[in-house]
């Protein structure tokens, strides 16, 4: 195919110049100016109600949103709590585990002039 020089300058070419522009009113006196429509009672209490409710619901969402923080700072501080006495209930059990050992026994026995018989040994557990 041959290429029958479709690109073309458009620089050698004058465009035609629309000049855009206000349009002028033509003042009359006798013509009026249209009236703005006017609301009646009922449509203004009803922009009166729907914005009171909007307004009402603004608030609820702002108190929500409150109350929403506050919990959630309470379920942190409650967090924080359970984790402290989770470390202490380990170690307490700890502390409880180091003083029912065999070895200590025997220690305080030996110091208070006591004796070990295996004989009337008995191993409880739960």
């Amino acid at each position: 195919m041959a290429q029958n020089n479709l690109a073309r300058n458009l620089t050698s070419q004058e465009e035609p110049q629309i000049n855009v522009s206000a349009p002028e009113r033509a003042i009359n006196p006798g013509t009026v100016a249209k009236p703005h429509l006017k609301l009646n009672s009922f449509e203004k209490l009803l922009i009166v109600c729907g914005s009171a409710v909007l307004t009402v619901l603004m608030l609820l969402v702002v108190s929500s949103k409150i109350a929403l923080s506050d919990s959630q700072h309470q379920l942190q501080h409650l967090d924080s709590q359970i984790t402290r006495v989770n470390s202490n209930n380990t170690n307490l059990q700890q502390q409880v585990g180091e003083l029912q050992s065999s070895s200590r026994l025997q220690k305080i026995a030996k110091e208070n002039g006591m004796s070990l018989s295996n004989g009337n040994i008995r191993n409880v557990t739960k």
